[in-house]
């Protein structure tokens, strides 16, 4: 058996793509849900991103397009977050075991 065949049969091999499925999916889905969000609002109702919010002169637009940047930050965020605390101890772990195999 090869080496790279050896590692795939690793359960920390198994864990990691289990674990990196988990997370990338559900994530992908809401940024793509939230920027198909966005541009199907500009794209129907352009002339509702240009109203102002209150008073002031910031437009709905520019609040809608500050959250999305928000919210890839957030995004972001939730997966080095979980990258840190799952993913890394994994690899490192099949990094170590392949060391040995060597």
């Amino acid at each position: 058996m090869n080496h790279p065949e050896q590692i795939r049969q690793m359960p920390e091999y198994v864990a990691l793509t289990q674990a990196r499925k988990k997370i990338v999916w559900p994530l992908s889905i809401a940024i793509i849900a939230v920027y198909f969000a966005l541009i199907l609002i500009i794209a129907f109702w352009p002339a509702s991103l240009g109203a102002p919010i209150g008073e002031g002169v910031t437009s709905i637009g520019i609040a809608l397009g500050l959250g999305v940047i928000i919210f890839c930050m957030v995004i972001t965020g939730i997966y080095v977050t979980y990258a840190n605390r799952v993913i890394e101890p994994l690899t490192r772990a099949i990094a170590q075991k392949a060391g040995a195999l060597k």
